[in-house]
């Protein structure tokens, strides 16, 4: 409660004096609190409404460190005064938002905080986005997180009268309730509107406009932490619904990873910075689900290792790319060259995402892939086939995005010797010291 009494506090404090770096440190402090305070407890049953586990405690960090990297990227909206006031309020509703839906004990409102984050993350989106097309980019996210939404809501109140409760650790037995074509499609459902928000393929294409017409910080929250908001969701209902376990799995697992594979391929032939980086995360997670789906602890260890790892490096990625259409004033990869020659301090910051992307040592993502790999391997040999198609794609891209962005010759004109922000470079350390140093620290993954 101390933690929120401070927090309101330093919000009256913005709100009357309007101090953006007041906020910022106030924000700051706050989320650390309730990150160390998280920390301390293995397990822990709040007023029978929250609870916390490891699960919840690394995506629940997760989303205080990125709304904090969020405000710090987006300071170029106080210095050409931007609403950033407006700003960070909405910044703060979709923080609050997403760290009570990590908490609840309550699965239908669970449901109602999953669906309440897209309101903040749009009205982000619409409101400080790029171009004229933000409005149909909007359109898309809502039209295809809504809709797959209404039959899980349909699923989630049969579920509710029929087994009197909406507490995800109480008895679902849901063995009552036969086997066959029926447990396969009551599985798809209740899973269907987390597969959207991941997305996996097939279902992914709001993704990609949406990240390409949202501001920085829309792009840093969307695949830093709603991304993972799925994945959280798969988790929570794979434990509720483990009597379907194994019926249908093969299927979905090589779908997804094929998946992969297919959007590996258009990575390779992206023009757009933001497009190469948005697809790039529908591959990880769709190889991240498949983890978890092969029922096995690696798998599961693995998957979250993937959230935590892949949402710290494309944050980065996308505040990179961002910095690049600042100076340059285009995303595309035919006219972002040579910044190894006019910024050699920020070619090193995209040598280490990049790296990070394509999962060399020592980051999170290397450990988090061998998890999965061991996983997906003990599930199926034949797996190997559209893994290693998957590895080498990712290292294509990968050196792809590095070496058209870095090398060559610069566009005549482009602001090549505008000052770069001292807050740009705290940016990608406090980006690069998790993700590479997370994996001293692998015991904290392992219980959840």
């Amino acid at each position: 409660m101390l933690g929120f009494l401070v927090f309101f506090l330093s919000s009256v404090v913005l709100f009357f004096f309007s101090y953006y770096w007041v906020y910022m440190l106030c924000f700051f402090l706050f989320c650390s609190f309730l990150c160390i305070f998280f920390f301390s407890f293995g397990w822990e049953d709040f007023f029978g409404l929250f609870f916390v586990d490891s699960l919840s405690i690394f995506l629940i960090s997760l989303t205080f460190w990125i709304s904090f990297l969020m405000m710090l990227s987006s300071l170029r909206l106080k210095l050409m005064s931007q609403m950033s006031l407006s700003f960070c309020f909405f910044v703060w509703i979709l923080c609050m938002v997403l760290f009570v839906c990590f908490m609840l004990y309550n699965v239908f409102l669970f449901f109602v905080f999953f669906e309440l984050s897209l309101i903040p993350t749009l009205v982000i989106i619409l409101g400080w986005g790029y171009q004229p097309e933000r409005l149909q980019a909007g359109l898309y996210m809502m039209m295809y997180t809504v809709s797959a939404s209404l039959p899980f809501l349909l699923l989630l109140l049969w579920f509710g009268s029929y087994f009197d409760h909406f507490f995800f650790f109480c008895d679902w037995n849901v063995g009552s309730l036969g086997v066959g074509w029926f447990s396969f499609f009551l599985f798809f459902f209740s899973v269907s509107a987390f597969l959207v928000k991941l997305p996996v393929f097939f279902v992914h294409l709001w993704l990609p406009k949406a990240h390409v017409e949202a501001p920085v910080s829309g792009s840093m929250i969307l695949a830093g932490v709603l991304l993972k908001l799925g994945g959280y969701g798969v988790v929570r209902f794979l434990k509720i619904l483990g009597y379907y376990y194994f019926f249908g799995f093969d299927f979905l697992i090589v779908f997804f990873l094929w998946g992969g594979v297919i959007t590996g391929l258009i990575c390779l032939r992206q023009v757009d910075l933001k497009g190469l980086v948005a697809y790039s995360s529908i591959g990880h997670m769709g190889m991240m689900v498949s983890g978890i789906f092969s029922g096995s602890s690696w798998g599961w260890v693995g998957g979250l290792m993937m959230m935590v790892g892949h949402g710290l490096c494309s944050s980065c990625l996308f505040v990179l790319a961002s910095l690049g259409y600042d100076l340059y004033g285009t995303r595309s990869v035919y006219l972002v060259k040579g910044m190894l020659v006019f910024f050699p301090s920020l070619s090193l910051w995209w040598f280490l995402m990049v790296v990070g992307n394509m999962a060399a040592p020592p980051t999170l993502n290397l450990i988090s892939e061998l998890f999965l790999l061991m996983s997906l391997l003990t599930f199926s040999w034949f797996l190997f086939v559209l893994l290693g198609i998957m590895g080498v794609l990712v290292g294509a891209y990968s050196l792809y995005f590095f070496v058209a962005s870095n090398h060559g010759e610069g566009l005549v004109g482009s602001g090549y010797f505008e000052n770069l922000k001292v807050s740009s470079f705290f940016s990608f350390f406090l980006h690069f010291f998790p993700l590479y140093f997370l994996f001293l620290f692998l015991d904290c993954f392992s219980f959840y």
